[in-house]
């Protein structure tokens, strides 16, 4: 894991600055709430409507996987009156246990209880880990996001209860286009008859688990794969007849262009952090059903 050399100054310009700190959106009079990428985003609106402002700390071209929060986006964060962590991602473990002590007042909700997690090895990804080798991609999966958007009905109720029917409300129809999404998801996958997908970063592990599919990683324990392995690769895709490779748009996709080359198979490219997140698993499940959608 990377040594953040930088942290005491960091966090002294965060205790210096913190002063001046406010709960509100001075534009608009609203409570600020944080959530750590843009799909949580998009799904917290769906249930707090236009109660809050939220914000996101990791910016949709940063790497969910490696980020680190700067000096003044830790200082902005201080000024939500509640953080909505995803719960596994890197950066929480690393930062907001230094963050709610400057900012004691400021309240943390795990959107991830509940959850059944995918466990696996402790992974290290470059100059990261996965800790414990909990996969952190819930978000990528309706039926996690269903458990996700409980989890955050209970914490807006807690934040704000004169409006608790309000996000009960919004909740009750959210929910509703989530089993309509999963019945979506469900038909296109089974009516493709596939069974199985190859994708580099093993990102859509709960994906997987909810269709039932086979998940090949390019990555082997978070490296790129050796000569041997990338023969195995090779191998597998043409039994399994593979057609098409995921990659994230986040990460270097060099081995994946090297297979899919030798297999004549289309790369897919998509964003794993795309706000437009009901699209994007729509655009998922077609790529992966081998669908033109």
């Amino acid at each position: 894991m990377k040594t953040i050399h930088s942290l005491p100054f960091i966090f002294i310009a965060i205790t210096v600055l913190s002063s001046c700190n406010s709960t509100q959106d001075k534009s608009t009079d609203k409570k600020i709430l944080t959530v750590s990428i843009q799909p949580q985003k998009t799904i917290l609106s769906r249930i707090s409507g236009d109660k809050f402002t939220i914000n996101v700390l990791i910016p949709e071209e940063g790497n969910h996987e490696t980020y680190e929060p700067t000096a003044q986006q830790m200082v902005e964060t201080g000024k939500s009156v509640a953080y909505f962590k995803l719960g596994h991602l890197d950066f929480e473990v690393n930062w907001l246990g230094k963050l709610t002590g400057n900012y004691p007042e400021m309240q943390i909700f795990d959107t991830s209880e509940g959850l059944d997690l995918i466990y696996g090895e402790e992974e290290v990804h470059g100059d990261h880990v996965h800790h414990g080798g909990i996969d952190p991609h819930i978000w990528l999966s309706v039926q996690a996001v269903k458990i996700q958007a409980t989890n955050m009905l209970k914490s807006l109720k807690v934040l704000d209860t004169p409006n608790s029917a309000y996000y009960e409300t919004n909740y009750n129809k959210f929910s509703s286009e989530l089993d309509s999404l999963d019945q979506q998801i469900k038909k296109i996958i089974e009516n493709s008859g596939t069974r199985e997908f190859m994708i580099f970063h093993p990102s859509l592990g709960y994906f997987a688990r909810d269709y039932q599919l086979n998940q090949i990683p390019i990555e082997l324990e978070g490296k790129e794969p050796s000569p041997a392995y990338m023969k195995q690769l090779i191998d597998q895709a043409h039994e399994k007849q593979i057609k098409a490779i995921f990659v994230s748009s986040q990460f270097n996709t060099q081995s994946a262009m090297t297979i899919a080359g030798q297999l004549k198979a289309n790369v897919v490219e998509f964003n794993p952090v795309d706000p437009n997140w009901e699209e994007n698993m729509l655009y998922i499940a077609n790529k992966i059903a081998g669908t033109n959608n």
